[in-house]
């Protein structure tokens, strides 16, 4: 069965798009099929998998305004790993979420896209939607069965991971009643600072430790990585990184809770 799920988050600079492309890339080297959707203007999941959003010839903002009506023409097969295919963006996102943001058929557009016939071919379909609340996100969310949530191991993080669960039941009571969280994301987590540790603490205590995966450690490669056009698995295969989203993948790949 087909899983959909968003790597979302209303704060920046959690490692959302990070945890999205290294995700995608870990599930493939388990031999599942992925594709990514890169819903974010910044265009930054695009380029971390070597594409220029200025070079591209066709994205997601063309299969938007109705130059494609097939999400399949508007794909790209990344470099490595074998199965990761990109639904790439380009800042002209933003241009369509200005225009159509009163429009709420349009919150619909990318759910009925991703249950064509040519989508339902990927084990796994994994959005990377914008960190702020407005049309992409909504698309996304509209889209998407599951949102996992990663969160910066900071204290005002914690208040920004409420409202983010806030967010996900406003939408499942009113667009998606599907939609559920799978889990949360620990990120730039630090080992050696009891700030890191109480955070955390406080993410189990408030979510149980079921629902909170191995947290992603501190790690320079991480950060160098999208620089190359690569994930972790890639640019650093032995690093800490890549070993603490394989654990991250592992426990997607074989978690079957969902927070009701």
């Amino acid at each position: 069965m087909q899983r959909r799920i968003a790597i979302a988050n209303r704060k920046g600079g959690c490692g959302k798009t990070v945890s999205a492309v290294n995700i995608s890339a870990g599930l493939c080297l388990k031999g599942k099929k992925v594709l990514l959707i890169d819903c974010d203007a910044q265009a930054h999941a695009t380029i971390s998998l070597g594409f220029s959003p200025y070079e591209i010839e066709k994205s997601l903002y063309d299969l938007f305004i109705g130059t494609y009506n097939d999400i399949n023409e508007i794909i790209y097969e990344a470099a490595w790993p074998q199965g990761l295919f990109i639904a790439p963006a380009t800042g002209q996102l933003a241009a369509f979420e200005l225009e159509s943001s009163s429009d709420l058929k349009a919150r619909g557009l990318l759910a009925q896209h991703i249950l064509s016939q040519e989508a339902s071919k990927f084990d796994y379909i994994i959005f990377d939607p914008p960190p702020t609340v407005g049309l992409l996100m909504l698309m996304c969310l509209a889209a998407a069965k599951e949102v996992i949530i990663p969160v910066q191991t900071h204290f005002l993080n914690i208040e920004g991971l409420a409202e983010m669960v806030r967010f996900i039941y406003q939408i499942n009571a009113t667009i998606n009643p599907d939609l559920r969280i799978t889990g949360i994301i620990p990120t730039l987590y630090s080992q050696n600072t009891k700030l890191s540790k109480n955070v955390l603490d406080e993410i189990i205590k408030n979510f149980s430790e079921e629902m909170v995966f191995p947290p992603v450690r501190q790690n320079v490669a991480i950060a160098e990585a999208p620089a190359f056009g690569m994930s972790i698995f890639e640019y650093s295969p032995n690093s800490i990184g890549a070993l603490d989203y394989n654990a991250v993948v592992d426990r997607i790949d074989n978690f079957g809770g969902i927070l009701p």
